[in-house]
């Protein structure tokens, strides 16, 4: 029988201090140190001028892709990676960033069994000494608030370092437009992928975002002299989305709302997009 295999991409450029606890959170995954799955590890440096070349070479993994060379930024090394990817699920995880350790067997079981395309996990946080400060459980994802432009601005972001998806989805990305974003690639894909799929949830850890002073996030607020991690994200998002009408925001309060519910309230009005883990029956429902 054929395994499930997963292509997850990193992008970095001068990220000594931090590609090794990432890539160690990939090559360390149960589900391939089982053999449940196969692994391609695609790692796209931007020619770094440090020591991240030789840390990623003395990992001497057989699953690690490494190509070093000049790139335009950091979604132009992203579309390369995605481009190159053959597995049939499909992630990015920026350097500093880490995955749980059971994480790709939890998105095996979910996308086997409820037969998803696309998927993420708790929203977790991470202190620059890789310490969890914060997680919480989404509600839901709507198809018509990924075209409003919600998801970010009004409604928490969607974690990317949390979201796997079928690489059949990659069919609708255009990558020279991808190619062009300074900030907000990550919701250029999800606006991209809520026009074929519902996003689905599953309530586990899978992984998190580390505040860093190296991250882009904080970089893009910099550069537009903002206090607002988010500043440049937002006018990124606002020239890809649609003008939101009454109904859209009145939904959009809702389920801000019902963020704060508990998580027996978010699977009863989500049954069919969030799923979570029945301890007695070991099983995910």
């Amino acid at each position: 029988m054929t395994k499930t295999k997963f292509s997850i991409v990193t992008p970095c450029y001068n990220a000594e201090n931090y590609i090794l606890e990432t890539a160690e959170s990939i090559l360390n995954q149960t589900a391939a140190l089982s053999g449940r799955i196969d692994l391609e590890y695609i790692i796209r440096d931007g020619n770094s001028s440090d020591r991240t070349v030789e840390l990623i070479q003395s990992l001497k993994s057989p699953y690690v892709k490494l190509i070093s060379e000049p790139d335009e930024g950091m979604y132009d090394a992203l579309g390369k990676g995605l481009r190159a990817a053959t597995g049939d699920i499909t992630a990015y995880l920026n350097a500093g960033d880490y995955y749980h350790k059971c994480a790709f067997d939890i998105v095996l079981d979910i996308f086997e069994e409820k037969k998803v395309k696309w998927l993420t996990g708790f929203a977790v946080l991470y202190s620059d000494k890789s310490y969890v400060f914060y997680f919480t459980l989404p509600f839901k994802y709507r198809k018509r608030l990924f075209e409003k432009g919600f998801y970010g601005p009004g409604l928490p972001y969607v974690q990317q370092e949390s979201t796997f998806w079928a690489t059949e989805l990659h069919q609708t990305l255009d990558f020279a437009k991808l190619k062009s974003f300074k900030n907000a690639g990550d919701f250029y894909l999800w606006h991209q992928f809520a026009t074929q799929e519902n996003l689905a949830i599953v309530a586990a850890y899978l992984g998190g975002f580390k505040y860093h002073a190296d991250s882009l996030t904080k970089k893009g607020a910099k550069t537009l002299g903002s206090s607002q991690p988010g500043a440049y994200n937002l006018q990124e998002i606002q020239k890809m989305t649609k003008k939101a009408n009454i109904f859209d925001i009145v939904l959009a309060h809702f389920d801000k709302f019902m963020l704060r519910m508990p998580q027996r309230i978010k699977k009863k009005l989500n049954p069919k997009f969030l799923y979570v883990y029945d301890a007695q029956k070991n099983c995910w429902y």
